[in-house]
């Protein structure tokens, strides 16, 4: 029944859009992992330090505009532009995945002597997805034709969010002993039902499968082609008397009419109009698309219905005739802003478009927008001011698993919120549409205001002594959550619109990607020196009963042995262990008695407060000044 409504609804472009979500659920698998899953883990074997250390895995999905001009321009033109590189990532991640499913146990088990390799292993895997996703973007919007392309956004957050849920909330629900004993079996077992090597090895061996699917059934070029018949059509029976228009600029100006919003720079080039490149300039004019041949300033009128004796010497593909286009220097001039030229136009000249450029010069463009000064002032503010949400991000979730709430909880707020921010979205757009930096300045201080929430719902978090949190407390931490990321999702959309905004339109995709960029990995960065941090100003003391625990100086050979004749009765039983990077789990799993005497969340929290009210007051001063910038 489902099939048949979507069969109807979207007809022979279904496949299309199936094809993008899984390609999309292929990158989210990997990420839930690294971005949610593994730091859970490696909470029980490592210090907030060397879960710091892991974070650094996640550094490439906020850094592949790096690369993305590269994927852009080298492909084997035989296989696709896009196959070329989307079909080995996903072999070689597929690999990566089977391989590691037979030591990945030992490896989180041992991760404070192995955490350098977890952090390679999984940096390898996003470094992988993010360069799949340069592909996939640019994919997503010449797989589908022109009436269907707004639906690639939509893909790419069904498929990534399916993709993530299933890695995190999913995985870490399924993979508790403590859920699938109470919901799922009749006979008590220690084990969940799923594991991660059995996990890592079944999504490995799909990968494998649908690459090679792709690879010899999937034709890249099809419905391409398909969407530059309809267009070319179009405009044959519009400028059926125009005899001067020949078919590639047709089809030039049919993949000219898709806007790439992805990093890379175009999506397909017309070796045609690169040959033609010294006898044609071409134009735009609101949208419509003008090929001006040197020297020759006389051409028919574009309008079939309507001859004006008064406009023979003009080349005018709009519908409506202007009587006063005599003048070639008017026309360039009104079609790029008055007058203003745009960065490409500035630095190549005005023949060049986007999709003409090589790496090399989208590099160098990349170095210009940086160095203008608004951009630099706004990347500053940005690596600034992001830090102070580290507490939330990093620590918190771990701080309550630390307290007694299950992982199982912690993940499935990631089930609740995900709908609820998605309508909050399609709200927020209309609020931030005039104001962007001063919404955005204003959210930041409300998430300043969550901080302190966070910490105190941390704080006074209830003794559970094993058992489960109640329904109104797991409410009011889900309500906490939920507001807390409504601000962030506030910010989001308002630096989304500024970016837009502001973006030069002759790179406009490139211009917003490195943006996002800038904007992703200021709150990616800050991430590993929070958690050592918080690490370095804990100090906790384990009581081990000697007795009880034979083998303990060999797993914990770097912690000091104090003598506790003055705390103990038994001297000769017990000693103090204190040692400032030792967790809970290790204690426990020694049969010893865990305390933390100063806890440097808390510290950290606190100072992040004092230091993003302060950051506050700055946003005023040289942030939303630049939202009055006639850009």
């Amino acid at each position: 029944m489902l099939f048949k409504l979507l069969k109807k609804h979207f007809g022979d472009e279904l496949n299309n859009i199936v094809w993008l979500v899984l390609l999309y659920l292929i990158q989210g698998i990997p990420i839930g992992l690294s971005f949610g899953t593994i730091p859970f883990l490696l909470h029980k074997h490592a210090t907030y330090t060397q879960i710091g250390i892991f974070t650094i895995s996640t550094y490439p999905y906020s850094l592949k505009l790096l690369w993305s001009p590269i994927v852009d321009s080298y492909f084997v033109q035989s296989f696709g532009r896009r196959k070329s590189w989307i079909v080995p990532i996903q072999i070689l991640a597929g690999i990566v995945f089977i391989s590691i499913s037979f030591f990945i146990e030992d490896l989180i088990e041992h991760a404070e002597t192995k955490i350098i390799y977890i952090t390679i292993v999984f940096f390898l895997l996003i470094f992988l997805m993010a360069t799949q996703d340069i592909a996939a973007d640019a994919w997503a919007l010449t797989i589908l034709s022109k009436p269907y392309l707004h639906y690639a956004s939509t893909c790419q957050t069904i498929g990534l969010n399916t993709g993530y849920f299933l890695s995190y909330t999913i995985f870490l629900t399924l993979s508790s002993p403590t859920f699938a004993n109470k919901f799922l079996r009749s006979t008590q077992s220690d084990d969940g039902i799923i594991t991660l090597p059995g996990y890592l090895k079944f999504w490995g061996i799909l990968f494998i499968l649908l690459s090679i699917y792709l690879a010899l059934f999937k034709d890249e070029e099809s419905s391409t082609v398909t969407r530059h018949l309809i267009l070319g059509n179009r405009n044959k029976d519009d400028n059926s008397n125009n005899k001067n228009i020949n078919d590639h600029f047709i089809e030039t100006k049919s993949m000219k009419s898709q806007s790439p919003s992805s990093s890379s720079p175009s999506l397909l080039s017309s070796p045609v109009k690169k040959q033609n490149k010294k006898n044609k300039q071409h134009i735009s004019i609101d949208k419509k698309d003008i090929t001006k041949e040197n020297g020759n300033n006389n051409s028919n009128d574009n309008n079939n219905n309507n001859n004006n004796n008064n406009n023979n010497n003009n080349n005018n593909y709009n519908n409506n005739n202007d009587e006063n286009n005599n003048n070639n220097e008017k026309i360039d001039n009104e079609s790029y802003d008055n007058g203003k030229k745009s960065i490409v136009q500035e630095t190549y000249g005005m023949d060049i478009d986007e999709s003409d450029l090589t790496p090399k010069q989208v590099y160098y463009l990349l170095w210009k927008i940086i160095t203008l000064p608004h951009i630099k002032t706004l990347s500053i503010l940005f690596i600034i001011s992001k830090i102070v949400f580290q507490p939330n991000e990093s620590a918190l979730n771990l701080k309550l698993f630390e307290k007694g709430l299950k992982k199982e909880n912690i993940a499935s707020f990631s089930l609740i919120q995900f709908p609820s921010i998605i309508i909050f979205s399609i709200i927020s757009s209309k609020w931030v549409k005039n104001k962007p930096l001063t919404i955005w300045s204003n959210a930041y201080l409300v998430g300043v205001f969550f901080i302190l929430i966070n910490m105190c719902s941390v704080l006074y978090f209830p003794n559970l002594e094993g058992g489960e949190v109640s329904w109104s407390h797991f409410f009011f931490l889900l309500m906490i959550s939920l507001l807390s990321n409504f601000s962030h999702n506030l910010m989001s959309v308002s630096q989304g619109s500024f970016f837009l905004k502001i973006s030069d339109k002759s790179i406009g995709g490139t211009y917003v990607t490195l943006l996002n960029t800038i904007a992703n990995f200021a709150g990616t960065y800050p991430k590993l020196f929070i958690l050592m941090l918080i690490d370095k100003l804990t100090t906790s003391e384990c009581i081990v009963n000697v007795s009880n625990s034979h083998n303990y100086s060999s797993s914990t050979s770097s912690s000091s042995f104090i003598s506790s004749s003055n705390n103990l009765t038994n001297q000769q039983q017990q000693q103090i262990i204190i040692h400032d990077n030792i967790t809970k789990e290790l204690c426990i799993k020694q049969k010893g008695e865990y305390k933390i005497n100063r806890d440097g969340y808390y510290l950290v929290a606190t100072g992040a407060i004092i230091y993003g009210v302060f950051i506050y007051f700055v946003l005023k001063r040289y942030l939303i000044p630049i939202e009055r910038l006639k850009l």
